[in-house]
């Protein structure tokens, strides 16, 4: 037959088998389940908000999510205690009672520990934290858990802040460090005493303790020797309550490994946990998580008075919270009286027995300071694990199974009823905007497509018409530059022209000076004339306007060019169609066209005045029998005569110049002319011309028809995004991803 140790090691073998991985898998899918209900639930709002349909909008409240979030939350909780209590390489057995019913007492005398490790006074609250002492072969050895200072503020401070309705709350130790806490006392005797520990214990002794906090955010575990354990668990206090020792408020845990007297134990652990009654608001936190998550079974521990013994509401509340959290507490509690030799309570402790109320496996009176008498309860206690506790836990996780496949269920019901709602109607609305679309693009007798042939076409006999007039913006520019030419001309217009004339003379000679002045006047007339460029790139402007126009009120393109105007629209507007549908290369072709479509000083007008402007040139007077010269210079030439000559040679240039632009007033309008056929040729006659706007149109028909497809593309994004979201809850919501139990 094999020993209770070999049987508690099959246990443990057996639950850490596969259970504890199977569970972290149905954890991950339950999260996956509750995002997607969030994700749902949130699209569900969006609809109710947006839409004004009745019948739609009943159907959306219809949906029932329920508690189903809440329901996910508690179970996630349950597995994780289950995970965590599977993955435990030892079964664990709670004491728990409230402070000085000898807790500690019954721990030393299971363990063999001494008042060295789990220190014990009468009648007072000693032990400060929470105690794990694990059987194991080998001398003592103690590891401490010290709080980071984020789980200090988040386990410890702030529960007080949040119960006493304390602001701010710290965020950081320094902050907890300057704040101060008001000197009057909250109404209550419990809210008082919680008041008390965090004003006189936790912040007026913070430089006692902070030093011992771990460095990161995790907590972290320290081994120290065997006899300092004192120091780091028990508190001591004055006769007026004051605190003497502070270093057991940072931290966190002991765990102490020691070999049991009981040499049948196997790896068995003891939880001490705090007791409860000192107003310490932590205490009960503490108790709770522990007996989620580190207790396999519970021994109450009650010590009553000899004279005034009847069980109390205190002892009752205590069983009542443990329920919360460990399941099943019938079949996992064992309530020990302590008997107390020192105080002859024996007559108490059996009529607490006969009384008991509360629903335990089993109820012992027992001396918890005689090891005897101590281990005749841990005796029955691990008897008792050995043979139950599997069974117990694998109905606590069955039942968890079956909540599973319930939540399992309702979240279908929820799919089902979700995709009832728009059922067809994202394939019906699909074929409503295209519909739209067809009948807004039209066709050569109706719609889009016909509104801009016809702007196109008219532009273009606009365009034909005043190609057989002078350019209006070079006309002006003209006339504006002929004026110029009168008020500036140089030497001409200069103020005591023949003195500097005469100076000039005097500097060089007469023929120098003459020439040297023709040279002024040409390169004057020359930079005169170079502002026709400006005439010229406004007449390009006007046609680019033109088209511009067209596209943007007629065809409704404003705003895909980030409603720029004119060329720039032009411009952002080809780039854009090349950058992002390089397909459309006819649309691309015809907008090339335009964009690039320049008219040049350079090209146009440059040669035409340049043919009159050598005439200026010194270079003429090499030989003057090859021209008419309007002056003969010789050493005796007045400064009168070549005045009066410059005068002649530039007002005849510039008249001659005057005569060739009138021939090339007409150019501008001409070349606007034969761009804008070549444009509207390949944007609105070339064969595949219609073909690419209809895709392009296509593409971005929610944007150019806002109100007529705009609103409606929205309603079916809408639409599918819902669709998507249920898909999401449906492909998540698989029964064999949460099935844990063989």
């Amino acid at each position: 037959m094999s020993s209770r140790a070999e049987r508690v090691a099959s246990i443990i073998e057996r639950r850490s088998r596969y259970l504890p991985d199977k569970m972290a898998t149905v954890e991950r899918e339950l999260q996956a389940r509750a995002s997607a209900l969030y994700n749902l639930e949130s699209r569900r709002e969006t609809l109710l908000k947006e839409n004004t349909n009745p019948k739609l909008l009943a159907h959306l409240e219809a949906i029932d999510f329920g508690d189903i979030q809440d329901r996910i939350r508690a179970e996630l909780f349950i597995l994780s205690k289950l995970r965590n209590r599977f993955s435990r390489d030892t079964l664990n057995i709670g004491v728990m009672g409230l402070m000085g019913q000898g807790k500690s007492t019954l721990l030393k005398s299971l363990s063999g520990l001494t008042d060295q490790e789990i220190p014990a006074y009468e009648g007072a609250a000693c032990t400060a934290v929470r105690s794990v002492v694990t059987n194991r072969e080998g001398s003592i050895e103690v590891k401490v858990v010290f709080h980071s200072e984020k789980t200090f503020l988040e386990e410890v401070i702030r529960p007080y802040y949040k119960s006493l309705c304390l602001q701010p709350e710290p965020s950081t130790l320094d902050e907890f460090a300057r704040l101060v806490l008001p000197d009057q006392m909250p109404v209550g005797a419990t809210d008082e005493a919680a008041y008390k520990h965090l004003r006189n214990d936790y912040h007026q002794n913070l430089e006692n303790y902070r030093h011992l906090f771990a460095a990161g955010t995790e907590p972290q575990e320290r081994s120290i020797p065997v006899e300092n354990v004192v120091e780091y668990v028990r508190q001591e206090r004055n006769t007026q309550g004051d605190l003497l020792s502070f270093n057991h408020l940072a931290v966190r845990e002991v765990n102490i490994f020691c070999p049991f007297k009981n040499s049948d134990v196997g790896k068995i652990a003891l939880v001490d946990i705090p007791g409860l009654g000192d107003s310490k608001l932590g205490d009960e936190t503490i108790m709770l998580e522990t007996l989620g998550k580190a207790v396999d079974v519970v021994i109450f521990i009650t010590r009553p008075d000899p004279q005034r013994y009847q069980w109390r509401k205190v002892d009752t509340d205590l069983y009542d919270i443990a329920a919360q959290e460990l399941n099943n507490l019938e079949g996992r509690a064992f309530m020990v009286i302590n008997h107390s030799q020192r105080t002859g309570n024996f007559r108490a402790c059996e009529a607490l027995k006969d009384t008991l109320q509360m629903q335990v496996v089993g109820c012992e009176v027992a001396d918890c300071s005689n090891p005897e008498d101590a281990n005749k309860i841990f005796d029955s206690v691990l008897n008792y694990l050995a043979e139950h506790i599997l069974k117990i836990d694998e109905e606590y996780a069955r039942q968890s199974q079956e909540r599973l496949i319930k939540i399992q269920k309702d979240i279908d019901l929820i799919t089902q009823a979700a995709k009832e709602i728009l059922w067809g109607a994202d394939g019906d609305l699909a074929r409503v905007i295209d519909d739209q679309y067809d009948d807004l693009f039209g066709t050569d007798q109706d719609g889009w497509w016909r509104e801009i042939t016809i702007a196109f076409q008219e532009l273009r006999f606009e365009f034909a018409k005043q190609s057989q007039q002078s350019s209006p913006s070079l006309e002006t520019s003209v006339e504006t530059i002929y004026r110029i030419c009168k008020e500036d001309a140089g030497i001409l217009t200069a103020n005591n022209s023949e003195s500097e004339i005469q100076e000039q003379i005097k500097a060089s000679n007469p023929m120098k000076a003459y020439a040297d002045y023709r040279d002024q006047l040409r390169t004057l007339l020359s930079d005169h004339f170079s502002c026709l460029d400006e005439g010229l790139k406004e007449s390009t402007e006007q046609a680019k306007r033109q088209v511009a126009d067209i596209l943007i009120n007629i065809g409704r393109l404003g705003l895909l060019a980030n409603s720029s105007e004119g060329a720039e629209f032009l411009k952002t507007f080809r780039e854009m169609i090349e950058r992002e549908h390089p397909d459309l290369k006819r649309l691309q072709q015809g907008l090339r066209i335009i964009d690039s479509f320049e008219l040049s000083y350079d090209g146009l007008i440059e040669p035409q005045i340049y043919q009159h402007l050598v005439d200026l040139s010194n270079i003429q007077l090499e030989d003057e029998g090859a021209k008419d010269v309007t002056l003969k210079v010789g050493q005796h030439t007045t400064a009168e005569l070549i005045f009066n000559a410059l005068q002649i040679d530039y007002d005849r240039t510039v008249s001659r110049i005057k005569a060739a632009l009138e021939e090339l007033l007409y150019q501008p309008s001409i070349a606007a002319y034969a761009r804008i056929e070549k444009f509207i040729d390949n944007i609105i006659y070339h064969k595949e011309a219609q073909k690419d706007w209809k895709k392009f149109l296509r593409r971005v028909r929610s944007k150019v028809w806002t109100e007529e497809i705009g609103n409606l593309e929205k309603e079916q994004q809408r639409q599918q995004d819902w669709l998507n979201s249920v898909n999401r809850l449906e492909g998540a919501n698989r029964v064999e991803t949460i099935q844990f139990l063989r």
